[in-house]
């Protein structure tokens, strides 16, 4: 038995899967000064989860999945190369981890259903662009997330500052390229006339030649949301201008040099979290319209109902609400039970799970943001 390091969520593992089954939570560290530490943290966790497991099952059927926890444990490339955290699931037989970008509440669970909801909501704000930085002499791509960045190479071909890109694709008329400074045969680009209109021009013309290159060598090739990160005055004419489908419609004042990485992950978050709020918003309102045609509900038996049937097209949960119990998907019925230590048997979960499987959305939101009083809440396909 081994482990693999997944990145998407949802993931087939989850479907199916039949118990015992662990989930981890951990904070980790970036730092080979802590890592120790992190072993030591993760040791402690195993050590509960076999106590719990042996209270329930027998020492041979347990044996495989303990021993790959404890050589987890004790491999120090593996934490050597965790971030901030991770995330680790496992039944009998598999057992996958997910690498964490920011630090999550350490907990370890055993019980019918994996501990999801953390995850769900790690993943809605992880959202990967690709970030333009522009401003009016040349252009980079970055790629990366609310919590990590990189420079993308662009190929050597490719023209990225307006001396490359107005010396091939100018009007003669407009621009010349000269020679200044006597032996100097460095060639510099010059506005013919240095008139205020010229000037107009050519940044236009920038500008359109920068978005046809970003969408050919990197948006129609990886279709992943882009970003621009440039002065504000250059925000509307660059939308104005823009036809790359993949150009998110709002823009980061500023640049990489002004922002650095700390700033610009910041704003990234800050936009993530505005995009993810006025998406709750209209799927609020949607909920509040449906609910009174009985196409939604915050009646957790006509949910849990509808989830098996595969008829939850969103499904709305409160943030650390839990509700002690599992889903009986044979009788369509909620099974309460007492909650002991690691076996917790969370409904929530149950529901998060089978909403997955049947191709349905979940989402975790704040208690003043849940548009219901009992912690659950779902729109139904029909």
């Amino acid at each position: 038995m081994n482990y693999k390091i997944v990145t998407t969520f949802p993931h087939a593992f989850f479907e199916n899967a039949k118990a015992p089954l662990i989930s981890i939570y951990q904070d980790t560290s970036r730092y080979s000064t802590d890592n120790k530490h992190d072993a030591l943290t993760f040791k402690n966790l195993v050590n509960s989860i076999e106590t719990s497991l042996l209270n329930k099952y027998d020492k041979s059927s347990v044996k495989p999945v303990i021993e790959l926890l404890r050589k987890i444990q004790d491999d120090r490339k593996f934490w050597q190369h965790c971030l901030d955290g991770i995330a680790l699931f496992s039944n009998l037989d598999e057992c996958i981890i997910y690498d964490l970008k920011k630090s999550p509440e350490t907990v370890a669970v055993v019980s019918d259903s994996f501990h999801i909801k953390p995850l769900i909501q790690y993943f809605q704000f992880v959202n990967t662009y690709q970030i333009l930085d522009l401003d009016k002499a040349s252009f980079q791509i970055f790629e990366g997330d609310a919590y990590s960045l990189q420079k993308i190479d662009i190929s050597e071909d490719v023209e990225t500052t307006i001396e490359e890109i107005l010396g091939r694709y100018s009007e003669p008329s407009y621009h010349t390229h000269g020679t200044y400074g006597g032996a100097s045969d460095t060639s510099t680009f010059h506005g013919h006339g240095g008139t205020k209109a010229a000037d107009e021009i050519d940044l236009e013309r920038f500008l359109r030649r920068v978005d046809t290159i970003v969408y050919d060598a990197l948006s129609k090739i990886s279709k992943k949301p882009l970003l621009l990160l440039a002065p504000k005055a250059y925000h509307s004419r660059f939308f104005e201008i823009s036809d790359n489908t993949y150009l998110e419609p709002i823009g980061i004042s500023g640049t990489y040099e002004t922002l650095k990485d700390e700033g610009l992950k910041k704003e990234i978050e800050t936009y993530d979290r505005k995009i993810f709020s006025d998406k709750m918003k209209a799927l609020i309102d949607t909920y509040h319209h449906l609910k009174s045609n009985n196409r939604a509900s915050d009646d957790l038996l006509q949910i849990i109902s509808a989830a098996v049937d595969g008829r939850i097209e969103t499904l709305l949960l409160e943030d650390n609400k839990t509700i002690s119990g599992k889903i009986d998907r044979q009788n369509k019925k909620l099974l309460k039970s007492e909650a002991h230590a690691l076996n917790v048997d969370d409904i929530l979960d149950d529901l998060s799970q089978i909403t997955l499987e049947m191709g349905g959305q979940v989402y975790i939101l704040d208690s003043e943001t849940m548009p219901s009083k009992t912690g659950v809440a779902a729109i139904f396909r029909y």
